[in-house]
């Protein structure tokens, strides 16, 4: 039985987390995690789906408060050291001394078919690109960001309609259902390690912010009124979901509000049609319903 220490926070590290714990042929020993934040209006003081796993499964925990410093450094170095890190969704830096802890290797799970879209965010530069071909990378760690060596790629095809969401369980589905025999193969020497190519062919995946997903309203209205850049409108609805949302700000009676999109198509002529809608300080509504409200 390997042992193996998970590194991760989000709800696709605790799926990789049940796969393991269910696997008789690893043993889960160690769960390193961010410690918990004080989330929403009220500022509940709330666990990260990985620690709530941890504690729910009665595996041992270590919570980072903001890095990984000398004080973890040496809580993780004076305990017994595991056969793999897996690292997956983590959200802070990896530092040298705990890719260096492993007996046999630190391994990353990353949701591209890389080199293409390193960094955090693939999925959204996937659906804003247009790919229709992507896949999720077995890989070794290094100090590098996403260019350590591949030892496995699971390719998929993209959906028209996929949000975030499709794409990251597709991915997550994807290497779940093949990591138990792609570990025990990578520890018993027969998956093979190819190095990357030193540049990607495609830019970093940068974190996404609200700001990110604006487009001005003109723009929206050309898209709809004549079909400029309606499809890379469409991908951006598709991509920003389910955060942040495309939004924009449109004219009202009682001053500009915020207008979010939660739902649009292309329509046969190839034009941006608008179907859910948020404006500001109202529920989720259809296009029709809301427009009347807009200054056109």
């Amino acid at each position: 039985m390997y042992t193996i220490w998970l590194a991760g926070s989000t709800e696709r590290t605790k799926q990789v987390a049940q796969t393991l714990l269910i696997d008789k042929r690893f043993l889960l020993t160690k769960i390193i995690t961010p410690a918990p934040k004080k989330i929403g209006r009220k500022q509940i003081l709330t666990n990260n789906p990985l620690h709530q796993f941890a504690l729910e499964n009665k595996v041992s925990v270590t919570l980072i408060p903001n890095k990984l410093d000398s004080v973890i450094k040496s809580e993780l170095e004076s305990q017994s050291k595991p056969d793999l890190l897996l690292v997956v969704d983590f959200g802070l830096l990896v530092p040298k001394w705990l890719l260096a802890l492993p007996k046999i290797a630190p391994l990353n799970i990353h949701p591209s078919m890389l080199p293409s879209w390193r960094g955090s965010t693939p999925g959204p530069s996937v659906l804003l690109s247009g790919e229709t071909d992507s896949g999720v990378t077995l890989m070794i760690m290094n100090e590098k960001m996403d260019e350590g060596p591949i030892l496995k790629q699971l390719p998929f095809k993209v959906g028209v309609d996929w949000t975030q969401t499709e794409y990251y369980q597709t991915s997550f589905r994807l290497i779940c259902a093949n990591l138990g025999d792609l570990l025990t193969e990578f520890i018993t020497g027969n998956l093979i390690a190819i190095p990357q190519p030193m540049e990607s062919p495609t830019p970093t995946a940068q974190k996404i912010t609200k700001e990110q997903a604006f487009r001005p309203w003109n723009m929206i209205q050309q898209a709809m009124d004549e079909g400029i850049l309606a499809q890379e409108l469409e991908r951006a609805s598709r991509a920003y979901s389910p955060w942040p949302k495309l939004w924009t700000i449109v004219p009202t009676s009682k001053g500009d509000k915020r207008l979010i999109i939660h739902k649009c198509k292309l329509d046969e002529r190839k034009y941006l049609q608008l179907e859910l809608v948020q404006i500001e300080g109202k529920e989720v509504a259809g296009w029709n319903e809301t427009k009347n409200a807009i200054i056109i």
